[in-house]
């Protein structure tokens, strides 16, 4: 069943029972005294009555008395009758009119105000997925307006760890190094410092020699169960394809983590994929996991060749930097694998795969098909500019080797 049409059902069947529930609370005790109770009522007090004329007429009641007795007979018959007037006016018509009317309004009213106060497009996935494209382009934005506010008033460490993160979210590694050292300057904290090797080593291409391993065995001289520095430890022997070092570090890092902790999956995913580059045994994987096999991850590659067409080669310098990587087919932007060289290499060769993942949590081994793509930037930032040389192939089987890919139309 579509899921648009189910929310409308579940949504539609809550409104009734609402409606149902007040409707209910309006009509009930409303109903319209029995005119046959309320003779019997009257007779029996006339009853009542002429019995006690009948015992004062026999003197057996004394005048006094009678009364004092028949005072608070007709008194009684006298609320009675008043209480029945009130409750057989038309208040039962007017619970009618009104649960009919909030039968009518309610979900016409709810109706409304989701039209007006929600976010009715929600249901649209295409919608979705454009406001979640326009949001990351957002951020460019934000960066910009937190750069010049940071101008006039630079005291604030977190701000400048704030800038560095965005500038890291939109791939300007460039720009984010210089806001991490702002905040390092005005305070030193090691989390920090290894979050600024990190994106050295992006910018590098994934090249943890020098600066970021230096910060890295700096924080571990320290503290040697610095969970964060054993995690990023791990990282940079896997890069370079020292997988039994990476296991040393993470597992390090795996026994300070309960084994229902949100970082263990991940974790001990990449644990077992560099066993698997050893080929040791794979790790018990707690509950049922939804990570891809080993076997579905060996053959998560994209591979093939990218080339310049050769009207578009006398447009690229060999300074220009090349981005090659694979989005998701529905339209998002970030991609989930890339590789980056300069120009002066083309044509190359290419590999895509899980180790060249963007986001370990959103592996190339997660999609059946991607768009593939080559970029060719000047100003060497991740995002697309104005100018760009690109070339696309659309809806590429993961798994797809000997592509080819052709830098062959600028990006408008």
């Amino acid at each position: 069943m579509n899921s648009n049409f189910l929310f409308i059902l579940i949504v539609l069947a809550l409104t009734a029972v609402v409606v149902l529930v007040v409707v209910w609370s309006l009509l009930r005790n409303r109903t319209t005294p029995d005119p046959n109770h309320e003779q019997a009522n009257a007779k029996i007090y006339r009853l009542q009555l002429l019995d006690l004329e009948k015992e004062h007429a026999q003197g057996v009641i004394p005048s006094a008395s009678f009364e004092q007795s028949r005072a608070e007979l007709l008194g009684r018959m006298l609320d009675d009758t008043t209480q029945t007037e009130t409750h057989s006016g038309h208040r039962p018509p007017r619970a009618l009119a009104s649960a009919v009317l909030l039968a009518v309004l309610l979900p016409v009213a709810a109706m409304s105000t989701y039209v007006w106060l929600g976010q009715p497009q929600g249901l649209d996935r295409q919608v979705v997925a454009n406001e979640a494209s326009d949001n990351f382009a957002n951020l460019e934005g934000m960066a910009a307006s937190l750069a010049q506010k940071l101008e006039a008033n630079s005291s604030d460490p977190k701000q400048w760890v704030m800038l560095a993160r965005t500038y890291r979210a939109l791939n300007q590694f460039e720009k984010a190094l210089p806001a991490y050292q702002k905040a390092l300057a005005l305070e030193l904290d090691d989390n920090i410092a290894l979050e600024r090797a990190e994106v050295l080593a992006l910018l590098r291409d994934g090249d943890f020699t020098g600066e970021p391993w230096a910060v890295i065995r700096q924080v571990l001289a320290k503290n040697a169960r610095h969970f964060n520095g054993l995690i990023l430890a791990g990282s940079a022997s896997y890069a370079q394809e020292d997988y039994k070092q990476a296991i040393q570090y993470w597992q390090k890092a795996r026994s300070q983590l309960d084994d229902k902790a949100e970082a263990v999956k991940g974790l001990d995913d990449a644990i077992n994929q560099a066993r698997d580059k050893v080929g040791g045994p794979a790790l018990a994987t707690q509950g049922v996991s939804s990570s891809p096999s080993n076997a579905q991850t060996a053959g998560a590659v994209l591979s093939g060749r990218v080339t310049v067409d050769p009207g578009v080669k006398a447009q690229i310098a060999p300074t220009d930097v090349v981005f090659v990587y694979a989005t998701p087919t529905d339209g998002q932007k970030m991609p989930l694998a890339i590789v980056r060289k300069t120009a002066d290499t083309l044509p190359f060769d290419f590999v895509l795969d899980d180790s060249s993942a963007m986001n370990s949590g959103r592996p190339l081994s997660s999609q059946n098909r991607v768009t593939l793509k080559v970029r060719i930037s000047k100003s060497g930032e991740a995002m697309t500019r104005t100018g760009d040389w690109v070339g696309v192939l659309e809806n590429v089987p993961v798994g797809s080797r000997n592509l080819k890919l052709v830098v062959n139309q600028q990006a408008p």
